[in-house]
């Protein structure tokens, strides 16, 4: 048996392996056109050396099995399966009411400011408890958007985590961006075709 006749045998049980991981009724139509593929890339005359053949065979034959394995887990996985409340993905639809959402969120975050100056112009000289008032605060508020972002079906623009990470570094501010364009309203419906991805 020659080298290119056993690199073809390993090329088509890693296939084969990799069939079983998909439904029965594509299993053997998809095996077999995949396994065709190999005979064309192993006597490609204009790839040399021979060598390089039997590497772009054995390469597509593992990514093959990489690409069943992936799609068997992603049909596998329930809809919101347990610890995956931080990688699912994003709606990328805009929410219809953008501009209000946008203009509600920059009124929050200039109240706050202004809220924020006018409690230390009226105690210039505080004993603490300003400062323990706005951290107490300010905690409240990143751990209410981060059970807010754990529970929401969706979110807009960006995965779950990257909108926990934008609460918890820029506060107040990341946590008023999230809550007027980032958060998906329960009551509202998603829109077709806007699924999370895993």
């Amino acid at each position: 048996m020659s080298a290119t006749q056993r690199v073809q045998r390993t090329a088509e049980r890693l296939i084969r392996a990799s069939g079983r991981r998909l439904p029965e009724e594509e299993r053997a139509e998809r095996c077999r056109e995949w396994s065709a593929e190999l005979p064309a890339i192993l006597h490609d005359e204009t790839v040399h050396p021979k060598l390089m053949r039997s590497v772009r065979a054995l390469s597509y034959s593992a990514g093959i099995a990489l690409t069943t394995r992936r799609l068997s887990r992603a049909s596998r996985r329930p809809q919101s399966a347990p610890g995956s409340a931080w990688r699912d993905g994003a709606v990328s639809a805009r929410p219809g009411n953008m501009g209000l959402r946008a203009t509600i969120g920059l009124a929050s975050w200039l109240v706050i400011i202004f809220t924020t100056v006018s409690l230390i112009r009226a105690f210039p000289h505080p004993r603490g408890w300003p400062v323990a008032l706005g951290l107490g605060l300010a905690v409240a508020f990143v751990v209410f958007c981060l059970a807010d972002i754990v529970r929401a079906p969706a979110v807009r623009y960006l995965p779950k985590w990257a909108w926990a990470l934008i609460c918890v570094v820029q506060i107040p501010g990341g946590g008023i961006i999230y809550l007027s364009v980032g958060r998906v309203g329960r009551s509202h419906s998603l829109p077709p075709g806007s699924a999370q991805s895993p």
